[in-house]
């Protein structure tokens, strides 16, 4: 489903409307130029590059956006103190807990200034306590710069502080419900 709404797979049927216009009829320019200015990922296996700093790491979608080495430095120190690791910057991602890596993908994922943030089991690797604070950042982030956050998790907890819940079963939709 995440993958549909981002666009990154096609609908089996039905369509995703992006301000009024299907992702069906993107071109792959403004398709690619979609996921990466409006989406954020926040995914649950990190995906970071362990060759990268952090700094790098978290500057990747500008890199690919093709801004300015002072702009993309100045956008990822930004997100990074969203997060809480300016001192952890210049460390490479290998040699992090995780959840100072689970930290480092919402910061990717924020650096752009994204509409919307996808996260899958964004607290699935991570203890309890991390977790929530995972999670207080995610809806402090809602609440401060209005990005909408897409959750794909088990966690009923999570699902619980949600204002919407989609209940997917092999597939379809069994059951909505909104606060």
């Amino acid at each position: 489903l995440m993958h549909v709404l981002a666009g990154l797979d096609v609908p089996s049927e039905g369509e995703v409307l992006y301000n009024d216009k299907s992702l069906g009829d993107f071109k792959q320019n403004e398709l690619a130029d979609f996921r990466n200015k409006t989406i954020g990922f926040v995914f649950q296996q990190f995906f970071l590059q362990p060759n990268l700093t952090v700094m790098e790491n978290v500057e990747l979608p500008l890199k690919i956006s093709g801004e300015s080495k002072k702009m993309r430095q100045e956008s990822a120190m930004k997100a990074l103190e969203e997060v809480g690791l300016v001192d952890k910057a210049k460390n490479r991602a290998t040699d992090l807990s995780g959840g100072q890596k689970q930290r480092v993908c919402i910061a990717r994922a924020i650096v752009n200034n994204p509409e919307i943030i996808f996260a899958d089991e964004p607290t699935g690797n991570l203890d309890s306590e991390t977790g929530a604070k995972i999670i207080e950042l995610l809806f402090n982030l809602n609440k401060t710069l209005g990005i909408t956050l897409v959750f794909v998790t088990h966690d009923e907890e999570l699902a619980a502080m949600c204002d919407r819940r989609i209940f997917i079963k092999d597939g379809v939709i069994v059951k909505e419900e909104v606060k």
